[in-house]
């Protein structure tokens, strides 16, 4: 492959240059940067029309499956009409195979989980239990604080948890960075990928661990996981096609954006039956039925962890407004988790107990999507790139 056009990073800095033929070692560096993409001699896109042989039928149990998930979606807009189109491409190929992820979670004959009568508002907004933070995460807190702090100062704190240093590492050494050697120490790691970077993910890491007791018979969080951390891809990818820089940042707050679902799935197990099963047996989404059966939604019950845990402000606002993006302090940063929520849904990646997204903040879709061109690269990217994470991540 060789370059059509000049390459800068965020800073406009030349990294390739036009005529460049690329190698193994040029895409580790496009990926340490922020490129999302470059243009190449000659390059064709994949068809996306390349499917397998499917009788009328099968296309139909899709195209239902997946108009359920956007039923409430506005297809005439054109960037909502491109994610439809891509994920149903997707869904037709076969890609990730995790529709069946929700079928344990459906009650027959329409039944409820919960009597959601005598569940409404019995849960104050200031009388949640929350679990004390973790020691690490409150240091991990401070080292990200703290603008003078060193790679030392992260690999010291990090490496007090055998298990987080061990998942960094293996993350780090993942197809999904590409180095061409190993990196054995986290020293190194956070030298290479940014001390901000290596905290964030640490966090990240830190908040899902908190939760992975989580049983069965409320949620399955091997699904739970895998759509929480296709929404943290694909909003790091929307982030380096915006040349943002916090692209790590928006990962995690992807990664983390329905921890409000996780305290009420594992502190009020009833409750979050009874809204998964009005979710299920009617047309109204869980986060509708949230506010309905307890008088406040996820994102609200995420506010006071998150505050309490006294996580980073920007971190956040992304994850409190991720269903409102334009209500937050940067649209644009928690649009980019609106819009990676809405189409790691579409791909059907694990399942977080929706249904059907619940709502779509189109005035946020022109600052995260310059083009229908740009979703296809979105989706190609999350295509090639979920696998190696996945296998990390579901076998933490």
């Amino acid at each position: 492959m060789v370059l059509d056009a000049d390459v800068h990073d965020l800073n406009t800095r030349l990294l390739l240059s036009k005529g460049q033929k690329i190698a193994q070692n040029h895409i580790r560096i496009l990926k340490i940067w922020g490129v999302a993409g470059v243009s190449i001699v000659g390059s064709t896109d994949e068809k996306a029309t390349d499917l397998p042989p499917l009788d009328d039928e099968q296309v139909a149990m899709v195209k239902a499956s997946i108009d359920l998930v956007y039923k409430k979606a506005d297809l005439n807009h054109p960037i909502l009409k491109e994610i439809y189109k891509n994920a149903l491409i997707q869904r037709i190929k076969g890609t990730f195979g995790d529709s069946h992820a929700l079928s344990c979670q459906i009650l027959p004959d329409g039944q409820t989980l919960g009597k959601p009568e005598k569940l409404k508002k019995q849960i104050d907004q200031t009388d949640i239990k929350l679990p004390d933070a973790p020691t690490i995460i409150s240091e991990l807190n401070q080292v990200i604080a703290d603008p003078l702090a060193t790679s030392n100062d992260v690999a010291q704190v990090v490496s007090r948890s055998p298990s987080l240093a061990a998942m960094l590492l293996k993350i780090v050494n993942s197809a999904y960075y590409g180095f061409p050697s190993k990196i054995d120490r986290i020293s190194r790691a956070v030298t290479i990928i940014g001390t901000k970077e290596i905290s964030g993910l640490a966090l990240g890491i830190c908040v899902m661990q908190a939760f992975q007791d989580i049983p069965d018979d409320v949620m399955n969080m091997e699904a739970f996981i895998r759509h929480s951390l296709a929404c943290g891809m694909v909003s790091r990818i929307l982030a380096a096609q915006n040349n943002m820089a916090q692209t790590e940042q928006l990962f995690v707050s992807g990664l983390l954006h329905d921890v409000g679902k996780l305290i009420l799935y594992k502190y009020y197990p009833e409750h979050a039956k009874a809204c998964l099963g009005v979710g299920f047996s009617s047309d109204t989404s869980i986060f509708q039925a949230e506010k309905k059966i307890l008088g406040l939604s996820h994102p609200q019950v995420a506010t006071v962890l998150l505050k309490k845990w006294n996580l980073p402000g920007d971190l956040t606002a992304n994850i409190v407004h991720h269903h409102a993006p334009g209500s937050a302090p940067d649209p644009k940063t928690a649009g980019i988790v609106h819009v990676a929520d809405i189409i790691a849904h579409g791909l059907a990646i694990g399942s977080s107990g929706e249904r059907s997204v619940p709502h779509f903040d189109c005035s946020v879709l022109g600052q995260v999507v310059k083009s229908k061109e740009s979703i296809k690269m979105v989706f190609r990217q999350i295509v090639h790139q979920f696998g190696p994470m996945d296998a990390i991540f579901s076998n933490q």
